[in-house]
């Protein structure tokens, strides 16, 4: 896996209309972070939240289709409201490696909730990136997992 320091394989970013706490707010909360952990149109079950350094995080997202996608997470680096380091386990029933994301949550503006997310994926290998951006669509599904999370900050 990539090192989180070097160039990352896939990058996002997305300023929010919502402040810092109420992004940290929609990523700690087991219901909210059911609203929006996925691709549009995909719902999630969470079996286990824990965000904080060496926590959990438990998650099957349900595709439209009905296809069910378990996943774990492990949280590495957690500095709240500004940094969250993970490790996706992997997946051998989709035939992925272990990969690394850094989140980002960044201040934009004072005088108003502007908040920059940024978020980076580091994979496996060259086959890993390329299962992940082409046959499973990660920046599509990034992106739109970062508006839907937008939505759950605004409303809180």
């Amino acid at each position: 896996m990539t090192d989180a320091s070097g160039v990352p394989d896939l990058e996002l970013t997305r300023v929010m209309a919502a402040s810092p706490d109420a992004i940290w707010a929609a990523w700690t909360d087991p219901a909210s972070i059911a609203q929006w952990w996925g691709p549009a149109g995909f719902t999630s079950t969470v079996r286990e939240l824990n965000v904080a350094d060496g926590g959990r995080f438990d998650v099957v997202m349900h595709a439209p289709d009905g296809t069910d996608f378990a996943n774990v997470y492990i949280f590495e680096d957690v500095e709240p409201a500004r940094r969250i380091t993970y490790v996706h386990q992997g997946s051998e029933e989709w035939g992925l490696a272990p990969s690394r994301s850094v989140v980002l949550i960044e201040v934009e503006a004072q005088d108003a909730p502007r908040t920059r997310v940024t978020a980076r994926s580091y994979y496996a290998s060259d086959e890993d990136r390329r299962r992940h951006l082409e046959d499973f669509q990660a920046a599509d599904g990034a992106r739109q997992l970062l508006e839907r999370l937008e939505e759950v900050a605004r409303s809180r």
